[in-house]
This record gives structure tokens, sequence and C-alpha cells, in this order.
């Protein structure tokens, strides 16, 4: 059928690779904007029938590293990567977005209309979540969170998690493809526009049905408070330390209105030996006392066997009521000790529970808090300010996942607040040298969502369905390529 076609014009070529660079460059990374990813691989997948596939191959794969640019300054100053790695991050991704559009190809040069809408979805999130089972990372990268200003779409992270926004994104895209190829009598192009068009409608419709449900709920009063410092006060002498930590509490005293339930604190405010930590406990103690309310306290502690990066939690009647450290660092840059056991705090509203920033790009840790019952996770972190919007709402994401809500204190980051369907309650962003605080009240229900009780059955599924497309090309009859 293709070799009947004539070639697409170079102008044309050049046209749809810079078309979904730009769609790409936009509508990923660290501000995206979330319309633009729907039409980013389109021009690529259309055009890609009509190329020779080491053609098609090396442009869609080009496209995609000039999108993967958006990123360059944060890897480069923000983290500060070797360039070998800032070159791995680009590239690596780039290759396997070409070859997504190859495997799609090779369907609609088949002429299957309808397993070539599903190939590219397919192929993707397989491949998101293989690479998540392996990183060290997690989920960071995953396209997933660029929709997260489209609350009605992502509320399907409650049931598939965060595979099935991936899929419907690029569903979309990769049926629009296909019908947009030329490929299949007209009648199976209207089957296949009517049946992702309803599938996109509905999900939608449950979207915003989920949204404007409102089970029975309790509300919590939470102040969210971080100062930013120079790393040097960080890495600075103990007693520089114990004087930002005196700052602290004196800010907790000052600044936190009257029926605070909780008050979060940021990550790592400060390095303390063990020998301090009863002053510091004191002085948090007394603060917690004080405001009549819990505080939760980021600080890695010093120990004979070993630096943790714990969260301490502070009843409002003054006693240490439980410490956490937290599961995963950062490799390379944290050289603490990883905890293992997971902190939840029975409450009046229901169960609290304690986990530190990159703990939350982990879907599995809080699928298991949700499994304890959690509804509300209170969450100390650190990010390097590019990132703050971004690692901010992964984490809002595993709050719609799991159903509970979130409150997040970031130093060089954001402060937030969400309920468990991802609407942001309270937000505000830090600042260098002085505190920032807000405060909002954020309403928590216990709720088991499908996909905690089920975990990643759809990414399991997708790549069930990726081995089947990729069998049925290699062994089923196929058109020459």
């Amino acid at each position: 059928m293709f070799s009947e076609m004539r070639p697409p014009n170079v102008l044309l070529v050049l046209a749809a690779g810079l078309a979904s660079a730009a769609l790409s460059y936009f509508g990923t990374g660290l501000h995206p904007m979330w319309p633009l990813l729907w039409l980013a691989p389109i021009p690529l997948l259309a055009i890609a029938p009509r190329l020779r596939s080491s053609t098609a191959f090396i442009l869609a794969s080009v496209a995609w590293l000039i999108g993967g640019l958006n990123q360059w300054n944060y890897f480069t100053r923000a983290i500060e990567l070797p360039l070998s790695l800032v070159a791995f991050a680009l590239i690596v991704p780039a290759i396997v977005f070409g070859l997504g559009v190859l495997f799609t190809r090779s369907f609609l040069r088949r002429g299957a209309l309808f397993l070539a809408s599903l190939a590219f979805p397919v192929y993707w999130v397989a491949c998101e979540y293989l690479t998540e089972t392996g990183s060290p990372h997690s989920t960071w990268g995953n396209l997933a969170y660029t929709q997260m200003n489209l609350l009605p779409i992502i509320q399907i992270a409650s049931i598939t998690g965060i595979w099935g926004i991936s899929f419907i994104v690029f569903l979309f895209a990769g049926t629009i493809a296909a019908l947009l190829s030329g490929i299949g009598k007209p009648r199976q192009r209207r089957a296949l526009a009517m049946t992702v068009g309803v599938i996109v409608c509905a999900l939608f419709l449950f979207g915003e049905w989920r949204l404007r449900s409102n089970p029975s709920v309790q509300s919590v009063a939470v102040t969210l408070m971080a100062k930013d410092v120079p790393m040097s006060v960080y890495l600075g002498p103990e007693q520089q330390a114990l004087e930002l930590l005196r700052e602290y509490a004196d800010e907790v005293r000052r600044v936190t209105p009257i029926g605070t339930q909780v008050v979060v604190l940021p990550e790592k405010i400060a390095r303390v030996s063990e020998s301090s930590m009863p002053q510091v406990d004191a002085l948090f103690s007394s603060a917690a006392t004080a405001i009549r309310a819990a505080i939760v306290v980021g600080l890695v502690r010093r120990t004979p066997s070993g630096a943790f990066n714990s969260s301490r939690f502070y009843s409002p009647d003054g006693t240490l009521g439980a410490n956490y450290d937290k599961h995963h660092l950062l490799p390379g840059v944290e050289p603490e000790k990883p905890g293992d056991q997971r902190v939840l705090l029975d409450q009046p509203s229901g169960r609290w529970g304690l986990q530190i920033c990159k703990d939350m790009d982990f879907p599995k840790l809080s699928r298991e808090y949700a499994g304890e019952g959690a509804n509300l996770l209170l969450v100390p972190a650190w990010d390097f300010n590019l990132d703050r919007w971004l690692h901010a709402r992964m984490a809002v994401l595993r709050a719609v996942e799991n159903g509970f809500a979130l409150a997040r204190s970031a130093r060089n980051g954001l402060l937030t607040l969400s309920d468990n369907r991802g609407r942001i309650l309270a937000e505000a962003a830090t600042v260098p040298g002085r505190f920032v605080s807000i405060t909002g009240k954020v309403k928590v229900a216990r709720e088991k969502t499908f996909y905690a009780q089920a975990g990643d059955w759809f990414a399991w599924l997708c790549v069930a369905m990726f081995i089947v497309l990729l069998a049925s090309r290699f062994l089923g009859k196929s058109g020459r390529v």
C-alpha cells in the first residue's frame, strides 16, 4: 500500500520534526504546558509510514532530543551533573522515543489501524514501568506528571496508578496520527475515532465525578513553614545549626494560628550530633506544648553508627511521638543511611503518616502507607528551586493514587497543601533569608482506592500487550518495510 504513495517532500518532513520538537519542548520538563504533550508525537507518527525506517528513527530521535533540552539548565546548573550523565539523560529517552515511532510505523504500514493506535501508548507505558522498577530515581521523568494541572484526567491514577495517565495521552496521539496517516477504510476510521473518543470522554466524566464526590470527611488545620538558607549554614558548625533550629522554634511560636493541629517544617534543617539531640527535643517539645499542636521537624541525626535523614514528630503534649528515617536517598548526594520502617500515628482525624521528600517519588511506599490506613501524609522536603513545581506535583499524584491528603514543606521549593483529589488548597514558594508560612484546612477521609489495593496491574497489562504486539509484528505477516 505504501509503496504506491509518494514520499513527503523535505519541507514537510522538516516541518513535522520541528513541530514535534517544539511541542515536546514546551509540553514536558519542569514547567510543562499539559495540552502540548497530547499533540507532540502526532506529526512524527503520522509521517513515519511514508519514510524509510532509518529516516523515521533519526527524525523522531532528534526531535525528542531537542525537546529534552528544556532541562539543560537543570541538569548542568541546578544538580550539576557531569556532561556524560547529561548526555545519557537526554540521548537515551530520545532513542526510546525513536524506537516507539518505528514500532507504531510497523503497524501503520501493515494497515492495522487499531493496533497502530495502541502501539505507542502500550510501548511507552511498558518502557516507563520497566525503567521505574530498576531506577534509583523511580518515577522521576515520567510524562504523566506533565498532566498535573488537568485534574479530571489525573483521577484515573486512583485506578491505574500513574501509568493510566501516560496511556490515555498517547492513545489520543496515536489515534489522531493513525487517522491522519490515511490508512484504513472509512468504516474502520470512523469506528476507531468513535471508540477512542468514547474512552477519552468517559475518563473526563469519571474525573469530574470523582472531583465532585464527597466522602465523609474531617478537617485538619495544617501550618507549613520553611526558610531558605545558604548551603554553608547547613554544612557549618553545630552551634550554628542549633541557632537555626531555635529560630524555627521561635517562628513556630510566633506565627502558628490558634487551632492549628500540626506544623510541618522542611527536610534537613540542620545536622545534629547524638549528644545534642536532647537539646533539640526539648526545644520542639516546648514549642509543641506552647502552640498546642504537633510539630514535624526534618534534620540529620549523626550517631556513632552513622547519620540518618530523619523526620521527628512532637505531639501537642510535648512528647516525642515518633522518628522516621528516610528510605530513598539521593544517590551521590546523600551519604546518610536509609531507613526501612514506616511510621503511622493514630489521631482523632485518622492515621497520619511520615515520609521525606524523595520517598514520595516511589509509588510502592505510598501504597503501603495507604494499605495501613493513612489519610494524611506529612512530608518535609528539600528541592532544587528549578524543580519546585514538578517535585511537589509528584508527591501530589501519590495522594491521588492512594486517597490521602498531603502536607509537604520544602525548603528551596514550595509549601504545598493538597487534598486526596490533587487539588492545591494552599501553596507558597520559599525565599532566601526569611521565613515563609501558610496555613490551611485539609479534608481527610479514609478512602481505599482501587490502585492502592491492586497495585501496578495496569502497567503489567501494558507490558503484556506490548509483548503480544511485538510477537505479532515478528511472527505475523507484515508488509515490507
